[in-house]
């Protein structure tokens, strides 16, 4: 059997292999591109098609009315992203207390208890209503309202309550 002639198989493969290379450019929305035969194309041909796309695709996107506009946005977003790489460049750690260290920073709650800290809320109030101070009211005792220790007075006829601040 081996004597035989091929009887054409060599010509139909190679018509089953340009239909191949056909049907997957078109697969793909591509087109075999000039120069490169049927028979080359299954893979190269693709490939070459869509690297043909991709090189028009970046020329023309070069190309239009609003590049001046589009390339301001695009230096802007560039500008402020290098000013916060600035501000954060010299930054080594993250610390979960307020240090007098410029690479550490502090958390929310670092900042938060350090505020707390320095009890600004007693010292206004104390300031604001010192010991010896009367505070007259109907509603509750200003204990819980400011803290400190505070002493009934008396109860006026229409129900407000006088109270001197002790401590």
């Amino acid at each position: 059997m081996d004597s035989l002639p091929n009887l054409g198989i060599d010509k139909l493969n190679e018509l089953i292999d340009a239909l191949n290379a056909i049907t997957a450019a078109g697969n793909v929305g591509m087109t075999i591109p000039s120069g490169v035969s049927t028979t080359q194309a299954t893979v190269q041909g693709v490939v070459n098609a869509m690297v043909l796309d991709w090189s028009l695709n970046t020329t023309n996107r070069h190309n239009h009315s609003n590049k001046a506009v589009l390339d301001g946005i695009t230096q802007d977003a560039l500008n402020s992203y290098s000013a916060l790489v600035t501000l954060l460049t010299g930054i080594a750690s993250i610390s979960n207390t307020i240090t007098n260290n410029s690479a550490a920073l502090p958390t929310d709650k670092a900042v938060h208890d350090y505020v707390e800290g320095f009890d600004i809320r007693s010292k206004v109030l104390a300031a604001a209503y010192p010991v010896g101070c009367v505070y007259s009211t109907k509603g509750a005792a200003p204990t819980a309202i400011f803290g400190g220790t505070w002493s009934l007075i008396d109860t006026d006829a229409q129900g407000v309550n006088r109270y001197l601040r002790t401590a």
